[in-house]
């Protein structure tokens, strides 16, 4: 084994390999420390990762493909007991080619997110996933997990953003498939299956996005709901009003505005009222969103669907309402509580049943348990947590609620993943959900691509 180390260790040079003591921030994530691991190598080319990758192929070592390392479910960082290399494809950050005439851009995987967003917004474009952890989140590992974030509605998930992927595949071989057509159907469409695979099929290099129009005007309004039972009827009247000027339609919890304003006072208030559920709505487009907006605030108001908003009107009133939304984080708040943690996927139309369902589930095991969501409404998509007293959290009580708030998702058709990935925290939970047929076809796509099973072991479904 020291014999191999070496020669990973020579295929990257002195740059390129850390030892596991100095680099405990990549053996761990925001649920804790992995296993332990052989080495964590940081590559800067394709052909390096293609050479690490043979070796560790030939010789059993399983690898475990890292970008930002912004996961919340134990997906980039070791979670088996095997001869393990990190791999971490920071170093590969370039922006290779943007091609404004195209509406393309081609980069490597560890470019951070925000990053390129900037570099699109200096040429007018705008790369359109998004998300809290932009500034180091990277592109390699948006598309390795299929990140959805704030701009799903209007631009439809990272999936949907790309063209084209290269790809190193277990057994070192590379897979140029960065075309940047919009059209090809001249076989299966194998990006596909990497997209969203979590690093358990080859390792993503380079990648292809399409990039759209950037939106020279973005106006948000935050209101207060008179009944999370009316949601949906705001949300198609603001589809009816603004068509495809609705950017952003974010539902979150009152419990959670208030903790987000006593643990930031520069976040300032945007509204007297005090609500159980706030909305917080952009659009965007090339001239004035306003009238829109304000259409919105007075149907809804009329129809009593709206109990009170507030209209941001300078830069400092957007950035401060959106500073509200990313600090709905409910961890900071709730230290010291047991957390069980669900990334639920519903049909949009069942969210408010979903909430009234789940709090009712939750309620029922254990009455003084608080339970806290915010969702990304226009894709169904809702971050569901409820906190336990760590006394009642050591009992039996934690596994009967997970059991039945799985079960309640399942009843509403939906996914305990929608875009946080599965990782090594949700594996189990998965498996139930899929059907014997599903399971043995996605068992067969793994076996096929990685039959030694070196492809970050333990994470999606599979044990190896």
């Amino acid at each position: 084994m020291e014999k191999i180390i070496e020669e990973l260790k020579l295929i990257v040079g002195k740059k390129g390999w850390l030892a596991v003591e100095d680099a405990p921030e990549l053996l761990g994530d925001i649920t804790g420390s992995g296993e332990d691991c052989l080495l964590v190598l940081r590559p800067e080319s394709t052909e390096e990762v293609s050479r690490i990758t043979a070796v560790c192929c030939a010789n059993g070592i399983a690898i475990i493909p890292q970008g930002g390392n912004t996961n919340l479910c134990r997906m980039a960082i070791p979670t088996e007991k095997s001869p393990t290399i990190v791999l971490s494809l920071k170093r590969m950050n370039r922006i290779i080619d943007l091609n404004v005439a195209n509406a393309t851009v081609t980069v490597e995987a560890g470019c951070v997110m925000q990053v390129l967003q900037e570099t699109a917004a200096q040429n007018g474009l705008l790369f359109a996933p998004d998300w809290g952890a932009r500034g180091a989140a990277t592109v390699g590992g948006a598309v390795g997990t299929n990140g959805g974030g704030l701009n799903v509605l209007r631009y439809g998930t990272t999936r949907e953003q790309v063209l084209g992927l290269e790809v190193v595949l277990p057994d070192g071989r590379v897979w140029n498939g960065l075309r940047r057509l919009i059209k090809d159907n001249s076989g299966f469409d194998l990006k596909q299956l990497f997209i969203g695979s979590e690093g358990t099929l080859g390792i993503i290099t380079k990648l292809a996005f399409k990039l759209h129009p950037e939106q020279a005007v973005s106006q948000s309004m935050l209101v207060a709901l008179s009944d999370v039972s009316r949601l949906i009827e705001l949300y198609q009247l603001g589809r009816q009003i603004a068509g495809e000027r609705l950017t952003a339609f974010e539902l979150m919890p009152g419990i959670g505005i208030e903790k987000a304003l006593q643990r930031y006072p520069d976040i300032k208030r945007p509204m007297e009222t005090r609500a159980d559920w706030y909305v917080l709505i952009r659009m965007s487009d090339r001239s004035s969103v306003e009238e829109h907006l304000m259409a919105l605030f007075e149907k809804g108001s009329y129809s009593e669907v709206i109990a009170d908003g507030v209209l941001a009107s300078s830069g400092t009133q957007e950035r401060n309402l959106w500073e509200l939304r990313e600090q709905m984080i409910p961890h900071q708040y709730f230290k010291g509580y047991t957390m069980l943690k669900w990334d639920v996927s519903v049909s949009v139309d069942r969210i408010s049943d979903f909430l009234v369902a789940a709090q009712a589930k939750v309620h029922g095991l254990c009455s003084d348990a608080i339970c806290y969501a915010v969702s990304h409404v226009g894709d169904g998509n809702i971050h569901y947590t409820a906190y336990l007293d760590p006394e009642v959290g050591k009992t039996g009580i934690k596994d009967e609620i997970y059991d039945v708030i799985d079960e309640l998702i399942w009843s509403f058709g939906g996914s305990v993943v929608a875009e946080h990935g599965v990782g090594a925290l949700f594996r189990d939970q998965v498996r139930r959900q899929k059907s014997d047929v599903e399971y043995d076809l996605l068992t067969r796509v793994k076996e096929t691509f990685d039959p030694q099973g070196v492809m970050n072991p333990g994470k999606m479904l599979f044990d190896r």
